[in-house]
């Protein structure tokens, strides 16, 4: 399809877009003639409901189960399986085909949605199976040295059979950041799994001469423990606080206060993020005090959606997607 794309590369091609809806009855992906609609059963806490991934001019097609917009320097797709467990299996076998798949691109973003997470299959948590399949995939691969080429990502549930992963890729090497507070999370030691989760906690890309800055899910996290567990605000703050020390990292904010809220500047950046919560009863407060933090005005997108999060002892997790305007 490379070689297409080439061919291609000098015609006017329509805009092909892939859209992430949230809050549907059931989980499922479309390709149509303009893009792909990607349908998610995690259900909203709030009014934004729909995320777009990419809208520009490329080709619409499938291979090895994904569904793929391929544009000059994009590859991102799109796939719904549906769960078998335990999970190490399906993901050691889709993510080889999903690492065929980008071996000629760049990976810069990575997301997963995952059927009951904190549900245990043969005595082994459905997330602890899945960084085993994934780990051992990557292993495979690339290589023991595979660390360094892993971008920002996220892993939350979903309460759904199916399966969903989405991903970006380019043609521009990105730079992978990690936040000095924490221990890297393919470092974390044995109590977290026989192997890690593998992510790096964001990553930065120069695309067309504007910075983007993926910030990987983010939660309350301090070294590689779980902290202020008792209150979803103390974990808001900690959360808040871990977000500006990778984006500072990343160049996108210049100077941070301890639990500040020192986030990109809304007039110089275009800033998206997703809240996920795992107890719906909470959303109230914390749509009331997440847009206090980070000083957002009309132009920002917020997504909440209700979802379990990695580690069953956390209420909340944070992601973003930051892009000079």
């Amino acid at each position: 399809m490379g070689e297409i794309m080439k061919t291609l590369a000098a015609v006017d091609l329509d805009t092909k877009s892939i859209q992430v809806l949230f809050g549907r009855n059931q989980t499922s992906c479309v390709s149509r003639e303009n893009g792909i609609d990607l349908y998610v059963k995690i259900p909203t806490l709030g009014e934004d409901s729909r995320e777009c991934i990419i809208s520009q001019p490329g080709c619409v097609y499938q291979k090895l189960g994904f569904h793929i917009v391929e544009t000059e320097d994009r590859l991102v797709g799109v796939l719904v399986k549906e769960a078998q467990f335990p999970l190490e299996k399906i993901t050691y076998q889709f993510y080889l085909d999903f690492l065929e798949l980008v071996k000629d691109w760049k990976l810069l973003r990575i997301w997963h949605y995952l059927p009951f997470i904190n549900d245990e299959t043969s005595a082994l948590e459905n997330y602890k199976s899945f960084c085993q399949g994934r780990s051992l995939a990557l292993e495979a691969f690339y290589g023991e040295n595979f660390c360094a080429l892993l971008p920002a990502a996220t892993v939350v549930g979903i309460n759904d059979n199916n399966l969903v992963m989405y991903f970006i890729a380019g043609k521009e090497q990105g730079t992978n950041i990690e936040n000095p507070e924490q221990v890297s999370a393919f470092h974390y030691p044995k109590q977290y799994g026989s192997r890690a989760p593998n992510f790096a906690r964001g990553t930065i890309i120069n695309y067309k001469g504007k910075q983007i800055g993926y910030l990987s899910g983010t939660a309350s996290i301090k070294s590689h423990k779980s902290v202020m567990l008792m209150d979803v605000a103390y974990q808001l703050y900690t959360i808040v606080d871990n977000m500006s020390l990778v984006f500072e990292r990343m160049g996108l904010v210049f100077e941070r206060h301890s639990y500040g809220n020192i986030m990109p500047d809304p007039a110089k950046y275009n800033r998206s993020f997703k809240v996920y919560i795992r107890h719906a009863k909470d959303a109230q407060r914390v749509r009331e005090l997440f847009p206090q933090m980070i000083l957002a005005n009309e132009e920002d997108q917020i997504i909440y959606l209700h979802s379990d999060i990695c580690r069953s002892e956390l209420d909340i997790e944070i992601e973003a997607t930051i892009e000079e305007k």
